[in-house]
């Protein structure tokens, strides 16, 4: 069947033009983490029917598939025909074309965003304070807050001694719940650099009359500067300005979007996702939007994880994104003018949660999972010879695992099929991507028998004569992992020291155009 394969050179000009464009990663997980494209995203074969139409709404997108040049991308090709895609290419020779036409790789996992907060850092001149400057203020007890932009639970683990979790585009709207008067200085705060960058710049570019600082390297760099980290802490703003303060917030936010992002009521986001000509993403950005009343379709997606891990979440390069909040605009707005500056097409909803409910995202979803033959735990006693192989992630592998069980995914069963016997036993935590494993084996023989457990923790410590405990390493055959980052989060000072060096480096990694793709 006649593919259609596609230079790396006419790929690097896609993404400088004006067209959409989603250039996919089909290689495993450490794979890609260990170089890949500044642009492109990770969809992994081993979970692929289950993704990309969750990251690709739109049937009609220019799609670029890349891999190892082994031949997964001819696969994913047609997995994704069948998918109704109608526009897809292949990128010749997958990765080693994209080196042999002196093109960058870059490492690490989003990559856009983080290089993003470095232009960011670079042109606006983002004022920093280091650690140890840091803590001298804190020591002389100066008026200064500490905020943290990440998220709870990443604040939750580790912070620095005394700050607030504050989400970084909840911060413009909050802050004038916390500060006591004009003098008082504003630190924000993340894990490494992009999310204190951000911060402090948004609230700088929101016109805030206090000093702002981002701390240089973040958590990191407090822990390299051998000062002690807090951990479990739960201290979180979520005081709501008075209605007076929110409306005045409001119509600062107004000023600043004029003739940049365009602000849009109900009818006009319809028509965007109705437009089969582009491809528009749907994003609810509040911080504590109450998740037991999940809004139907729409994803939640806090504004600054949006804009700190975008390709997570946005699979098509200059699409249309529409953003929304609680009415007051701000945390939508600056998650949108942030977004712009990334070459994205962004809208602010002037609507209520409640109505936006009613948007109809009607996305043609074809993915459907085969039917699976589950068993319980107990059952193994009575299935002695058939081989046990665990497809959950290799981290949790790694922890503990069914004695006997053998570590694999959908690629190593794809590439190695022969040798699996008529029948198997799967152990998974996502029944999805078990039944992605079944189709491929029962498209090779109809008669394949797979018998699929689905880890349960609790089912687990009844049975422990059945589970194996003893450590295993993390390894280069755990192709899920991403080994990027892993050993920094475990005070490893070394290896915080090569990842922020490493987010410094990236902007001198990029070349010209690249640069220029950022507004």
């Amino acid at each position: 069947m006649m593919k259609n394969f596609v230079e790396a050179k006419i790929v690097k000009s896609w993404i400088s033009d004006e067209k959409e464009l989603a250039f996919i990663d089909v290689r495993e997980t450490a794979q890609h983490t260990a170089g890949h494209p500044i642009f492109s995203i990770s969809i992994p074969f081993s979970e692929f029917e289950i993704n990309i139409e969750k990251l690709l709404p739109n049937k009609n997108i220019r799609m670029v598939l890349f891999d190892n040049n082994d031949g997964i991308a001819e696969i994913t090709y047609e997995l994704a025909k069948n998918l109704k895609y109608i526009n897809i290419f292949i990128l010749r020779n997958g990765v080693d074309g994209w080196k042999k036409s002196k093109f960058n790789l870059f490492d690490g996992i989003n990559v856009p965003s983080k290089s993003f907060g470095e232009l960011v850092e670079k042109k606006f001149n983002t004022p920093s304070i280091t650690a140890s400057q840091l803590f001298q203020k804190q020591k002389e007890k100066k008026d200064i807050i500490i905020l943290d932009g990440r998220p709870f639970d990443e604040y939750n683990k580790m912070s620095i001694p005394g700050s607030v979790c504050c989400p970084n585009a909840e911060i413009p709207l909050r802050i004038s719940e916390l500060i006591k008067s004009s003098n008082t200085e504003i630190i924000i705060n993340c894990a490494g650099r992009t999310r204190s960058i951000i911060g402090a710049q948004a609230l700088i570019n929101f016109g805030i009359k206090n000093k702002v600082y981002a701390l240089e390297n973040g958590t990191q760099g407090w822990f390299l500067a051998n000062l002690k980290l807090d951990h479990g802490k739960i201290k979180f703003l979520d005081k709501t300005p008075k209605n007076e303060k929110i409306n005045e917030l409001r119509s600062k936010i107004v000023n600043l979007l004029e003739n940049k992002v365009e602000i849009i009521d109900f009818n006009q986001a319809q028509k965007l996702i109705n437009d089969k000509n582009i491809t528009t993403y749907v994003f609810d950005v509040r911080t504590s939007s109450n998740q037991k009343n999940k809004l139907s379709k729409l994803r939640n997606v806090p504004g600054g994880q949006l804009v700190q891990a975008t390709d997570k979440y946005i699979g098509v390069l200059k699409s249309h994104v529409i953003v929304f909040d609680d009415g007051d605009l701000v945390r939508a707005g600056m998650t949108a003018l942030w977004l712009k500056k990334m070459n994205y097409h962004c809208y602010v909803v002037n609507e209520s949660p409640k109505r936006m409910k009613n948007l109809n995202l009607e996305h043609d979803v074809n993915f459907r999972a085969n039917p699976i033959n589950l068993i319980k735990l107990e059952n193994f006693k009575n299935l002695k010879d058939i081989p046990i192989f665990d497809i959950r992630n290799s981290f949790d592998y790694c922890k503990k695992r069914i004695k006997k069980s053998v570590w694999t995914n959908r690629l190593i069963i794809k590439k190695d099929m022969t040798h699996y016997h008529k029948s198997i036993i799967l152990i998974t935590d996502d029944l999805p991507k078990a039944s992605l494993i079944i189709s491929d084996l029962q498209e090779k023989d109809p008669n394949y028998m797979v018998q699929v457990y689905h880890w349960n923790e609790t089912d687990v410590e009844h049975y422990l004569d059945y589970i194996d405990t003893t450590e295993v390493e993390l390894d280069e055959k755990f192709i899920d992992f991403n080994f990027h980052t892993h050993l920094r989060h475990q005070g490893n000072k070394e290896h915080a020291k090569n990842y922020l060096k490493w987010e410094t480096d990236l902007i001198k990694n990029m070349d010209e155009e690249e640069r220029r793709f950022f507004r």
